[in-house]
Order: C-alpha cells, then sequence, then structure tokens
C-alpha cells in the first residue's frame, strides 16, 4: 500500500528551521532556504513536516495515545505502578511524557504557522488545499492542548522573537471556540473528496472532528457557551458527514483493525477515516517507525526462547480492559432474551478482549495469569495462543472455550501482531510497528450524532436511535425497541455504546470528563475490588492502586515546569 506521507525520511527546512518529513519512497533531502518552495515537492515536504508531528513518540506513537490518554475506567496498565511514564496519575509537572507531548504540540503548530507563512508568498498551492490542511492541524493540535491542558497559549502566529515566545495563556472555553472557527473556515478549501484519506485531511474528516469540538466545548469541564447551542452544532456536522454518504461502517467489526494492523486503506468503506501513519519497524533506514501500537498495547508475546515460532511478532501487551468493559458487553442494555452465561455474541468483545494472549514462559516462573504452569500439570505454549489461566479450588483452571476465564485482566487485542493479519513476521524483539492508529472513526461520528442530536432537543428521535442501531447491527447484538427509551436511559445507553465501540482509542478519558464523570467513574476500579471474577488476578492490583490516586485536579495535566520557567507569563493550572 503506498502512503502519502513517511513520518521516518526526514528533510531538513532550512526556512523554518524545524525538521520536515518525506514521502515514502523518497530518498532524505535537504531543502536550502534559497531554494524553498520553488517547486511543488518542496511545498510536499513541507506539508509532511505539519502532518509529521502526528506520528511521533510523542503524540500517536505513545506518549499521547497509551500515556497520557490511554487509562481509564475500561482500560488499565497490567504493570507495576513504578514502570512508566512515572507512574499513572501520580505524575506532576516534571514529568517527561507530560513535557513532551506539550512540546511537540506546539511543535506542529510552530511548523503550520511557518508552512502557511512560505505558502503564502508562492503560487504553488492555487487552489488553497494545503494550506487549508495546515491551518485544520495548527487547530487541531490547539484542541489536543485545550482538551488536556484547559487554558494554554493560542499561538496563531510564527514565533519570530523572544516576545512572541512569552505568552500567556487563552481560557480554555476561547481557545477551543477559536479552534472551531478555524476549522469551519478550512472546510471550503479541503479535498472533497476522499483520495487522500485516511493519510490526510479532507472535509468530512474536519466535519467530524468539528462535532468533536463541539462537544467537548458542551461539557461539564469547559466553562462558558451555550451548551445546548454547541450540541446542536455538533449533530450539525455530524449530520452533515452522515449525510455524505462517503463513509459507512464496514461490515466486520475485526477487519478495521485488521487493515490498520496490515497496513491497509480502507477504500470501499472509508470507516476509518482519519488514522495516524506509521510505517516499518525500524528494521532499516527506509523502515523506521514511530509506532508501538500491538507493542505497547495488544496481545502479549514476550518468550525469549524461540520468538521464530510464535505466531504473534513482539508485543509487550501492557494494557488490559477491566472487569467494567467486560461488564459492558456482557451485561448491560443486552435484550433479555440474549443475556446469557455460556456465549460471547458481542463480536467486539470477542475481538477486544480475546481470552488468550502468547506469552508462555519468560524464565522458571509464568507470569501470572498468562501462560502455564508446568508444576501443576499445565503445559508450556508458547508457540501458538497461550490460554489464560485462572486459580480456582482445584488449581488452575481454563479452557479456550470459557467465556468467563479472567475477564477483568485481558489484553487489549484491538491490534494484535499476530502473523496471520501483520505483513511482516519479525523474528527480532521489534517494538516499532507499521500498524496504524485511528484518530476518527465514521462509528465514532454516528455515536456523536446521537449524543448531540438527544443533548440538543432533551428528547430521544428516532433517527439518534437509529444511529446507535447502526453500530449495535454490526456488532451483532439486538437494541430494545426505540419506544422503551426515554432522555436519561438513551443517554446511559449512547455513552455504554461509546465504550464498547471506542475502547482504547484514546478517546474515553476526555468523554468522562466532559460527561462530569471522570473521577467517579475511575473509582469503580475500586467498587470491583470485592467481585471474585477481577479479585483473583493478582495483577489488578496496579489498577486499584493507580486508581486510588485519581483526584479531581487530573482533569488537566500540569503545565510542564520547564515551560514555566521559560515562559514567565504562565501561570500553573490550579490544584498543581
Amino acid at each position: 500500500m503506498r502512503k502519502y506521507f513517511n513520518p521516518a525520511v526526514c528533510a531538513v527546512i532550512a526556512v523554518a528551521s524545524l525538521s520536515s518529513c518525506s514521502f515514502l519512497d523518497q530518498e532524505p533531502t535537504v531543502i536550502c532556504s534559497e531554494t524553498f518552495y520553488k517547486s511543488q515537492d518542496e511545498v510536499l515536504y513541507g506539508l509532511a513536516g505539519v502532518y509529521g508531528v502526528i506520528n511521533s513518540l510523542q503524540l500517536y506513537g505513545v506518549d499521547y495515545s497509551l500515556y497520557l490518554s490511554g487509562v481509564d475506567d475500561l482500560s488499565w496498565y497490567n504493570r507495576s505502578s513504578s514502570n512508566q511514564f512515572s507512574n499513572f496519575y501520580q505524575h506532576d509537572a516534571s514529568t517527561a511524557e507530560i513535557y513532551d507531548t506539550w512540546t511537540w504540540l506546539y511543535k506542529g503548530i510552530n511548523n503550520a504557522n511557518a508552512f502557511m507563512d512560505a505558502l503564502g508568498e508562492s503560487d504553488l498551492d492555487p487552489d488553497g488545499r494545503m494550506y487549508a490542511e495546515a491551518r485544520f492541524l495548527r487547530a487541531f493540535y490547539h484542541f489536543l492542548l485545550a482538551q488536556a491542558w484547559g487554558d494554554v497559549p493560542l499561538r496563531d502566529c510564527s514565533v519570530t522573537s523572544y516576545d512572541k515566545a512569552n505568552l500567556a495563556a487563552t481560557s480554555q472555553y476561547e481557545v477551543l471556540a477559536w479552534v472551531a472557527a478555524e476549522m469551519e473556515a478550512c472546510l471550503p478549501d479541503l479535498s472533497e473528496g476522499l483520495e487522500h484519506t485516511p493519510s490526510r485531511v479532507c472535509r468530512s474528516v474536519a466535519q467530524g472532528l468539528l462535532a468533536r469540538v463541539c462537544l467537548f466545548m458542551a461539557g461539564k469541564s469547559v466553562m462558558g457557551g451555550d451548551k445546548r447551542a454547541l450540541y446542536a452544532q455538533a449533530r450539525e456536522w455530524a449530520g452533515t458527514v452522515i449525510a455524505t454518504g462517503a463513509h459507512q461502517l464496514n461490515p466486520s467489526y475485526s477487519q478495521v483493525f485488521i487493515n490498520m494492523i496490515g497496513d491497509r486503506y480502507d477504500t470501499e468503506y472509508h470507516e476509518s477515516m482519519w488514522e495516524a501513519d506509521f510505517v516499518g519497524d525500524r528494521s532499516s533506514a527506509d523502515r523506521w517507525s514511530n509506532g508501538t501500537i500491538g507493542c505497547m498495547i495488544g496481545l502479549q508475546s514476550t518468550a525469549i526462547d524461540d520468538l521464530a515460532s510464535l505466531r504473534c511478532n513482539y508485543a509487550y501487551g501492557m494494557y488490559n480492559g477491566s472487569l467494567k468493559l467486560w461488564d459492558l458487553y456482557w451485561e448491560a442494555d443486552r435484550t433479555e432474551d440474549e443475556v446469557r452465561l455460556d456465549e460471547v455474541t458481542d463480536v467486539r468483545q470477542a475481538w477486544n478482549l480475546p481470552p488468550y494472549n502468547y506469552a508462555g514462559y519468560t524464565g522458571s516462573m509464568p507470569i501470572y495469569p498468562y501462560g502455564g504452569d508446568e508444576s501443576m500439570g499445565k503445559p508450556r505454549n508458547s508457540k501458538d495462543r497461550t490460554p489464560y489461566y485462572t486459580s480456582g479450588a482445584s488449581g488452575f483452571v481454563t479452557t479456550n472455550e470459557d467465556p468467563l476465564v479472567v475477564p477483568g485482566n485481558r489484553n487489549c487485542g484491538k491490534w494484535r501482531r499476530e502473523t496471520e493479519y501483520e505483513p511482516v513476521s519479525s523474528v527480532a524483539k521489534a517494538q516499532f510497528t507499521q500498524i496504524n492508529f485511528p484518530i476518527l472513526r465514521y462509528a465514532d461520528v454516528l455515536l456523536m450524532y446521537a449524543e448531540a442530536d438527544l443533548e440538543s432537543s432533551g428528547s430521544v428521535s428516532q433517527e439518534a436511535y437509529d444511529c446507535v442501531k447502526q453500530v449495535r447491527d454490526r456488532a451483532g447484538i439486538k437494541t430494545k425497541p426505540y419506544e422503551v427509551y426515554d432522555a436519561a436511559s438513551f443517554r446511559q445507553l449512547v455513552r455504554n455504546e461509546r465504550g464498547r465501540e471506542l475502547c482504547f482509542e484514546a478517546l474515553r478519558k476526555y468523554d468522562l470528563i466532559r460527561w462530569g464523570i471522570f473521577t467517579d467513574a475511575m473509582k469503580d476500579y475500586s467498587r470491583y475490588a470485592g467481585d471474585l471474577r477481577w479479585s483473583e488476578m493478582t495483577t489488578t492490583r496496579y489498577a486499584l492502586n493507580m486508581a486510588s490516586f485519581v483526584k479531581e485536579r487530573h482533569i488537566v495535566y500540569p503545565i510542564p515546569s520547564i515551560e514555566l520557567g521559560v515562559n514567565t507569563l504562565l501561570r500553573q493550572n490550579p490544584l498543581w
């Protein structure tokens, strides 16, 4: 598959004093200031530099997508809290990942400003499309900043002096309002076609992201704005995407992610509307990836004795689904005839929380609950799917067909590195992958429409119900009749459906924040502490420990202390 931007093969663009990125099949080129933007190729290099931040380790490669945004009430980090990210929810203003993500978001903004300045002096973008893409990305980076940090500096022009670098924060609401206005202003010049998606932004992608911005502005965590009007705007933007007919749900939920794992774009359904593009495994200079999707989050596969024989490439598998996520699939919102105790019927549950991984042994002791225990008569099995084991009165009990085994302690299977799907079988412990990460999917647009329609009107419409039903129909589960729902029950259905459909996609945490239930939802880990399906697993103590540190201040991240030292007009967020 030909990708449009390669975040690994970089060109140095002196005019902007920034790193930029080339395309997949081109050699690295040094572009000097006196020749910059003299050709179409040079413009494309510059635009690649604006997009390239998306594909950095600091954003969707790992820091933003997993460390900052990947741990919530449905997803937890299954290692000791002393590992990675300076302890989840024990971070502070000195935490490296917080500073790195902040810095790279502003690097993207600076890249966009420099690109727009340079392009404005050329005639190489006659339809204004590339300028509009850069302008949109500048707004998108500001959105991620305001969503995660609250009040942040708004940089709508290039930093050319110290005075411009020293900038006070703008209120969260004002930044978000500016973001929405900028995104809307880009629409006429963005491509109406899908020929460059999901690698680049087109008009329907921008409209879908506008719905997301308006929903967040309408939420309880943002001070300011007419909430009902903002919900109405979100409904309008999501409805506009739906009305185009350009995007559809892929009939197969798993295929959406198999495409990402297999390094393919879906050109038939276009459900995955925008992705963070990664390429390669760092096995060579032209396959230099910053993506860790499938390795950090995936099915654990860390056998050290015979990696080449595994049917899954090397993966840490550091993120698990919670028991709350399991129960959302297993029992919440089910029709009476589908509430059963012997069969998984939601295809998303089967794909996202499979009853196995590939860990096996990593020494004299199994990594509990992964792999067998030879001393108890359970065979060592690291070459194929290794079923999960759970303790019981008669010792270790397991079966791949048991839908109840280890329900709250399963690896996220959404981006599994199984060689059946991943095009490269690596005999080395390659931590970097070409697996893409979704930024916007059509299923999200349908659910945003349903939520925005409800909250703007105060009642349940047939159109909103049908949007939710489309998502549930694809999942292979039944939906109660439209007449059953009032506003309160439909609101909960939509919220639950977002969890079931979009778990692990760096959205849930911000949903909880805008709904005003983040800290309460994180306490669900302790509420499940007495449930034997959860408490009998020894590693779940990591989740309980993590959740115990969550406080109101975690609704936003602290301004990095290094940034406060440089930008003396900034002030630390309250409670930090």
